[in-house]
């Protein structure tokens, strides 16, 4: 992998709003690479993609699913949802949700690629974001330098996103029901990605309709329904799970009542990211991976911040400490040993349930960027990557995207 520097497109804004994504989400702050001043991009040779990157892709999501197996089924199982910080309530849905295969669309893994070596950072399988830049802005990006002779004919790129997506959509939901898409409001980049993905959806031939999380309602028979008063049957929620299981608890504290465990235990509604996906979506399956496969190429190894020897061993060197539920690079820090400070921290309020200890590669840098990769699976298939760019060595709500091609 390399990196090179790229004339920005005199019309890049005006393209973005013809895609259909609003140009000032990516340029104040800067979020698309086309609004820095020396705007880059990520170069890989064929080998890297297909041998290195989608073999880990493939591998790593094979890995996760006997992950979620050994959680669900295995004689540890209870043991394991606690390490998970999974409350008793949903832990039999997630079984459940699990023995009935309820289908997955999208998940993401992040990935360092550095030294020749490609090591799983973080699996963000439940509420990944950045798609829509990765499956469409910057394909036509390649597409617009190709033909203004920016870059040769022959130039390709890991992206077969929105094909895939269409599929996936059209692979796991019904056709003869109506699927409901929520995120919350006020959160413009959420928003984009629902939006996009319902799009996707309408093409896989899918009616749709779209409201805001606070719109979201159920009846007295604790049905899901939408401000129509029409019961939900799909529904596709860009929210996190560990958000939903705070959420239960209070209503089952403070009204009596239990929403989304009841509607995942008699299957009222499909669910997409389905329950199953909380145990993938939290840093503690990362210890569990280190664990099935002790060593694995793509992994690096992970334990639990305890008093045990493991974790003792991690602190004597380089390492990362991240929170087990945690969003955008909040609470995580990266520790050294020589130093009695963290060397970089994110500060938040993410940390509550506990934390795990990760070793440390570092991320490949372009002048004053650390890069992460992004690779997305989609209906359990390798589908394509984008870049992120942070100044810091923690990658954050702050960082911009970066396109790629492949040279031949």
């Amino acid at each position: 992998m390399r990196f090179q520097t790229i004339e920005k497109r005199p019309n890049w804004k005006s393209r973005a709003d013809e895609l259909g994504y609003l140009s000032t989400i990516l340029d104040d702050p800067p979020y698309w690479v086309e609004a820095l001043d020396q705007p880059f991009c990520a170069v890989f040779s064929l080998h890297e993609i297909e041998d290195v990157i989608e073999s880990a892709t493939e591998e790593i999501a094979e890995l996760a699913l006997q992950a979620v197996d050994y959680v669900v089924n295995g004689s540890r199982s209870d043991e394991l949802f606690e390490r998970l910080k999974i409350p008793p309530m949903f832990r039999e849905p997630i079984r459940k949700s699990w023995q009935r295969n309820d289908g997955s669309i999208y998940g993401r893994f992040d990935f360092s690629y550095n030294d020749g070596r490609l090591k799983l950072l973080e699996l963000n399988f439940d509420t990944p974001t950045s798609l829509y830049e990765a499956s469409v802005l910057q394909w036509f990006w390649l597409e617009d330098l190709k033909a203004n002779g920016k870059l040769p004919d022959s130039a390709d790129q890991f992206n077969s996103l929105h094909d895939r997506l269409i599929a996936a959509f059209k692979k796991n939901c019904r056709c003869n029901q109506l699927l409901h898409l929520t995120t919350i409001h006020d959160a413009p980049e959420d928003e984009e990605t629902v939006r996009y993905l319902e799009s996707c959806a309408i093409q896989a031939g899918l009616q749709t309709s779209f409201l805001h999380l606070r719109d979201l309602g159920f009846d007295g028979g604790g049905h899901l329904v939408d401000l129509e008063g029409r019961r939900i049957e799909q529904l596709f929620k860009l929210y996190p799970w560990e958000f939903i299981t705070i959420e239960e608890a209070y209503a089952q504290r403070a009204k009596g009542t239990r929403v989304f465990t009841r509607v995942i235990e008699l299957h009222e509604t499909s669910l997409f990211e389905p329950p199953w996906k909380l145990i993938l979506s939290n840093k503690a399956v990362l210890p569990l991976l280190w664990e099935i496969a002790p060593a694995h190429r793509f992994l690096l190894e992970s334990c639990y911040d305890d008093e045990s020897g493991a974790a003792a061993k991690m602190r004597q060197r380089k390492h990362v400490r991240k929170p087990i539920f945690g969003r955008e690079g909040g609470s995580v820090s990266i520790r050294d040993p020589a130093s009695p400070l963290p060397v970089v921290q994110q500060k938040s309020t993410y940390g509550r349930e506990g934390f795990i200890l990760q070793d440390l590669h570092e991320l490949p840098k372009h002048d004053d960027y650390h890069l992460v990769i992004g690779s997305w699976v989609v209906d359990g298939q390798p589908a394509g990557i984008g870049l992120r760019a942070d100044k810091s060595a923690i990658t954050s709500n702050r960082a911009i995207f970066v396109p790629h091609y492949i040279e031949n």
